[in-house]
């Protein structure tokens, strides 16, 4: 399994993480910032995924290319839930 880690849009400090289940028919994301709770979310993301679908490695992959949204608003939810 491998998560994958994308640049959002314009921001330099906010990054998707990603994967697709192992039966390709679910997509699994997380939204952090390059800060030390992002890299704590992103650890328990990780950690997650290994744990259900019990596998013993993930790998993880930086891509150099960014996302751009199609919806503003997701990712205004993103940012802050409140």
């Amino acid at each position: 399994m491998t998560v994958t880690i994308r640049r959002i849009g314009d921001s330099d400090r906010e990054y998707f993480a990603y994967t697709k289940s192992l039966c390709g028919r679910a997509t699994y994301f997380v939204y952090f910032t390059d800060d030390i709770w992002g890299a704590m979310t992103l650890h328990d993301f990780v950690e997650m995924l290994r744990k259900h679908f019990q596998v013993h490695e993930v790998d993880v992959a930086f891509r150099d290319t960014s996302i751009q949204l199609k919806n503003e608003l997701l990712l205004q939810l993103l940012r802050d839930p409140d």
